[in-house]
């Protein structure tokens, strides 16, 4: 009997835990939803603030914690989607709110949720989306903080921190992904060459890499002489890229860079029939048979 009791009041323990934890999963289900709809009737509250000042209204500020943390967020998530006048508009009254100073406390919390929301609110508010802090967060210890930093500087066309970005994705322990930071570059939208001089003279062909696709997507016609340097590199990705990028600029004058780069590429190669769809973009198809 005593083993029979001692068996019945294990499983009488167990039952209660499971209970318990029963409880528990559908207490932190119920509050998570009840959160939610918090969340959401206080975004529907405060969106409309956000339109009004990017309208150049200068409307109250929503009272309470809440609605406040939330009229930060939208804002953030907003300012990239405004351009010129809208957007100073709007981080000029951030600013006037404080959001720029709660941002740049929110970027020394402990909290990594907090730190990357504050880089967000920071970029928006921001005078002409001065980058500042937001560059030391690229060396932040949590991936998703230098993530959100990468994206935040894209956003803000800082083409000033494109050599930290740059420095930040070099190198095998890199804490900033190569994507990233291509969408990044290409967001930010450099307009000369030399805004990618980082890349150029980097000892990883990654980067270099990266360089020359970001320079034949935007079109950056200076980039032409850095780009067939590229051709004759050790890295043969990067030879073909190069020669992708010469096509998409569309520069006639790369043709004999490009003719001579044929030469030497194997008959048949991936990188010789990007060597011939760069040339026949130039119109040169044939000119080096």
């Amino acid at each position: 009997m005593g083993v029979l009791d001692a068996t019945a009041a294990m499983l009488v323990a167990v039952a209660g835990a499971v209970v318990v934890l029963m409880l528990l999963i559908a207490g932190t289900r119920a509050w998570t939803v009840l959160s939610r709809r918090r969340d959401q009737r206080a975004r529907a509250e405060v969106l409309p603030v956000v339109l009004a000042v990017t309208d150049g209204e200068d409307p109250p500020m929503p009272q309470g914690r809440r609605l406040r943390t939330m009229m930060g967020q939208v804002a953030a998530s907003m300012s990239h989607k405004v351009r010129g006048a809208d957007r100073e508009a709007l981080g000029a009254w951030l600013r006037e709110h404080g959001f720029l100073e709660e941002a740049r406390r929110g970027m020394r919390s402990r909290s990594a949720v907090r730190r990357a929301r504050a880089v967000q609110l920071y970029v928006a508010a921001a005078p002409g989306g001065d980058p500042g802090p937001v560059v030391e967060l690229l060396r932040d210890p949590h991936a998703g903080v230098r993530a959100t930093a990468v994206q935040a500087l894209g956003h803000a066309h800082a083409v000033d921190a494109l050599p930290a970005l740059l420095h930040a994705v070099a190198g095998r322990r890199a804490g900033v992904t190569m994507s990233g930071a291509a969408m990044a570059i290409v967001h930010a939208a450099p307009t000369r060459a030399d805004h990618l001089d980082a890349a150029w003279t980097s000892t990883d062909p990654r980067v270099r890499r990266l360089a020359v696709d970001a320079a034949g997507y935007l079109g950056l016609a200076d980039a032409r002489t850095r780009i067939e340097e590229a051709l004759v590199d050790t890295d043969p990705t990067l030879r073909l890229r190069a020669a992708v990028a010469l096509g998409r600029i569309g520069a006639p004058t790369a043709v004999p860079a490009l003719s001579a780069a044929r030469s030497r590429a194997s008959l048949g190669s991936v990188e010789r029939r990007a060597i011939d769809a760069a040339l026949a973009q130039l119109g040169a198809t044939g000119r080096s048979a």
